[in-house]
């Protein structure tokens, strides 16, 4: 049946409005596990574990047997509404009335496990995950007169029930979650101002003669010397501030015995990732994390069958979940983690590709260090490398070129208290801080560089870890490019989107976080673009003795504009030395004096980005993920047995994990990189 009432019918629980107190009268409950014993639904060696594990964790008994395998989900809601005596509905086979739902409060019904199901005469009956979050949820959701009923039902279930009533309303939620004024859609005639500033540039250097020309160059110049002065601040500053912490924060130990692990969402997107599914779903389970204190959310696209299939064939564990993303403009992950997020129960929301291998106690890490830093962190950002560096020559400069990010440009940056862009993948959020800031800019390409200077712009900080997120490294050229071409275009999307309003950035940002901004996104862009410029000045002064700008430049500019392009060039393999040394990568150094080769592909992906700027905006250029000969390898060192805690042998009933219920808690380690 669709409706199970409890034994002697049901019971009215309270009347609204009179602040929808539940009366329940309770004089013995039989236990939850014992009704799940009694029924043959769940072991007693399991059972015994779940008790174990909750004297270390104060979850609910149902959570830990459901994560763990030990019992089914539904099984749990059953024995619930025994226990309660309530009634039992399948959301599946009977859904909510839909003309009970507010499509305003679906963020809600997500968040509190609780949605109106039927009305008949003056009573409306709930369904509820938790019968005794219905209480805090009616003050929001409640009717304004009438009475209420409550019946038990699945968090998955309720899941389904709200998106398959509400998906319009919350694909449109994803897409406008970011606040209009902070959004690329906020910009009216984007691809149009594009256009004529490129137009108006190519028409001022062509029409100006030798005087416009000397003044395009000069002032590509002065940026590009400006950004290789911020480099070597950076490499400077780097080097009064400490790596990134490999340990957890002293006193972790005594701050876990207070206060339990929070709950943790993980979001990964995937989209036509089929082949990634085993990869990922094996480097989840190597996370060292209690399980009932850990969901995660494949995000799936509609029209996706074919991941969609693949992720169905897998026997998932249930702490890790599908969540199919309705269609919707525009197709990009920014909008597929915004629609995601109504449906995170975590205090920390943590984003992850289909190609990575975390370290198993990042989580754990990440969860030490915001509980024990300043408000003000409002993220932590892991470190990311790469498991197929040495596959070839590209993938060895993607190595290297990831190694001066995070070893010394990043570190530089903290020092100097720049705004920092977030990577798109090992990045956790307190969750209350995405809520604040609206989430992701769903029409944004580079919606972690985005979401960092937003944050930025709030006065909040981010964290860097020394946890070590592996991924694939892109090694064919042309994937290469394209994946680039889409970061430089969302570089200069995101430029744009800051700089519509330049006085209210500075006054929000000071001016070193304004010229640092200026900095990251348009001179990193521009040093591309003018990179053929630069072959062609050294091809013209080889065959001819002459640089490109002798005639259009006074002799007064000309060397300056020279120093600056080979001190510029010096810099980043200053750069890119320095962070092998630190990286303890020295291994690759022979690579480094062939970078200019490789910058010079990313010229390429450079002007591809400009041209799509103006055609193409918000197209999301999809990597493809699980074509380098290292997919399917052993895992790092770092990463091939869990620690204590982790998940061990699947647990009967639901292929699932089992938690080691000898962990003691938190125990200060060293990762090994």
């Amino acid at each position: 049946m669709n409706l199970q009432a409890p034994p002697g019918g049901w019971r009215l629980l309270g009347a609204a409005p009179a602040r929808h107190r539940l009366r329940e009268r309770e004089p013995s409950r039989p236990r939850l596990g014992a009704i799940l014993a009694a029924q043959h639904r769940l072991r007693p060696a399991d059972l015994a574990s779940a008790l174990a594990l909750q004297r270390l964790r104060p979850d609910r008994l149902g959570a830990t047997l459901v994560a763990n395998g030990w019992a089914a989900e539904a099984d749990v809601a059953a024995a619930l509404a025994t226990q309660r005596g309530l009634g039992l509905v399948d959301l599946d086979a009977a859904p909510p009335d839909r003309a009970l739902l507010d499509p305003e409060a679906a963020a809600d019904y997500l968040q509190r496990g609780v949605i109106p199901w039927r009305r008949k005469g003056r009573v409306t009956t709930y369904a509820a995950v938790d019968p005794d979050a219905l209480g805090p949820a009616l003050a929001r959701i409640g009717p304004r007169r009438g009475l209420v009923c409550i019946a038990v039902c699945t968090r998955s279930a309720l899941e389904r029930a709200v998106a398959a009533a509400l998906a319009p309303e919350l694909a449109a939620r994803a897409a406008a979650r970011c606040p209009e004024a902070a959004s690329l859609r906020g910009i009216r005639g984007l691809r149009r101002r594009v256009a004529a500033a490129v137009l108006g540039v190519a028409a001022l250097v062509w029409l100006g003669g030798e005087v416009g020309a000397m003044l395009g160059l000069l002032l590509l110049f002065l940026l590009n010397a400006a950004t290789g002065a911020l480099r070597i601040g950076a490499m400077l500053a780097g080097r009064c501030q400490p790596p990134p912490a490999r340990d957890l924060p002293e006193g972790t130990v005594a701050l876990s015995a207070r206060r339990p692990l929070p709950r943790v969402s993980l979001l990964v997107p995937l989209y036509r990732e089929a082949g990634m599914v085993g990869e990922i779903v094996a480097a989840l389970s190597r996370l060292d994390y209690p399980r009932a204190a850990l969901e995660v959310r494949l995000l799936l696209e509609a029209d996706d069958a074919e991941t969609i299939a693949a992720v169905a064939a897998h026997r998932l564990p249930a702490w890790i979940r599908p969540l199919v993303v309705p269609a919707g403009r525009p197709r990009t992950k920014p909008r597929a983690l915004n629609y995601a997020l109504d449906f995170c129960t975590g205090e920390i929301v943590g984003i992850l590709d289909a190609e990575d291998r975390p370290e198993p106690g990042q989580l754990r890490d990440v969860a030490a260090t915001l509980a024990a830093a300043a408000p003000e962190i409002g993220c932590v950002q892991c470190q990311l490398s790469y498991h197929n560096a040495r596959e070839n020559w590209l993938s060895r400069c993607f190595q290297i070129e990831y190694s001066i990010w995070f070893d010394v440009l990043l570190r530089g940056f903290q020092a100097l208290g720049l705004p920092i862009p977030l990577g798109g993948t090992s990045v956790y959020f307190r969750r209350s801080v995405l809520q604040a800031v609206g989430g992701w800019d769903a029409h944004n390409v580079t919606e972690d560089a985005d979401l960092g200077m937003r944050l930025a712009r709030r006065g909040l900080k981010v964290a860097v870890l020394g946890s070590v997120t592996e991924e694939e490294a892109n090694c064919v050229a042309w994937r290469w490019v394209r994946q680039r071409s889409r970061w430089l275009k969302g570089y200069l999307l995101t430029w744009l989107s800051h700089m519509r309003a330049p006085g209210r950035l500075w006054r929000e940002l000071g001016p070193l976080g304004f010229a640092g901004l200026n900095l990251l996104f348009l001179g990193a862009a521009t040093a591309y673009l003018a990179i053929p410029l630069f072959w062609a000045a050294m091809a013209g002064w080889a065959l001819t003795g002459q640089g490109l700008w002798q005639s259009a430049l006074p002799g007064w500019a000309l060397w300056p504009v020279m120093v600056s392009l080979a001190i510029g060039q010096a810099v980043m393999l200053g750069c890119a030395g320095l962070a092998l040394r630190r990286r303890g990568q020295l291994g690759l150094l022979w690579v480094v004096p062939t970078l200019p080769v490789y910058w010079t592909l990313g010229a390429v992906a450079a002007w591809k980005a400009v041209a799509e700027l103006i055609v193409a905006p918000f197209w999301w250029d999809k990597t493809r993920h699980g074509t380098s000969r290292a997919l399917g390898a052993a895992p790092p060192a770092s990463a091939a047995a869990p620690a204590a805690g982790a998940a061990g042998a699947a647990g009967a009933g639901g292929g699932g994990h089992r938690e080691n219920v000898s962990a003691t808690g938190w125990k200060p380690r060293r990762i090994a990189q």
